[in-house]
């Protein structure tokens, strides 16, 4: 006889990251990487080749993840 689970009722965000995509110049792909403020050297998980990129500003991250609240806005129209 199956045992009957409860069903899992679902989870909110516990957080927020900003996913900016950088085109490998050299197989095109486009490079997820979670918004680097500092400059770096991306590798591309097609060609296995690296690429420097340019940082993003930090302060604008600090600012979509304020206004967010987080996460949190995102899941309710009514939290603003």
């Amino acid at each position: 006889m199956a045992e009957k689970q409860k069903p899992v009722t679902p989870v909110r965000p516990s957080g927020l990251e900003l996913i900016y995509l950088y085109p490998c110049p050299f197989c095109g792909r486009e490079v997820p990487i979670i918004a680097p403020t500092s400059p770096a050297v991306a590798k591309c998980d097609a060609c296995r080749r690296g690429f420097p990129i340019v940082p993003v500003d930090e302060r604008g991250v600090r600012f979509i993840k304020i206004v967010q609240a987080g996460g949190k806005a995102g899941i309710d129209p009514d939290f603003l």
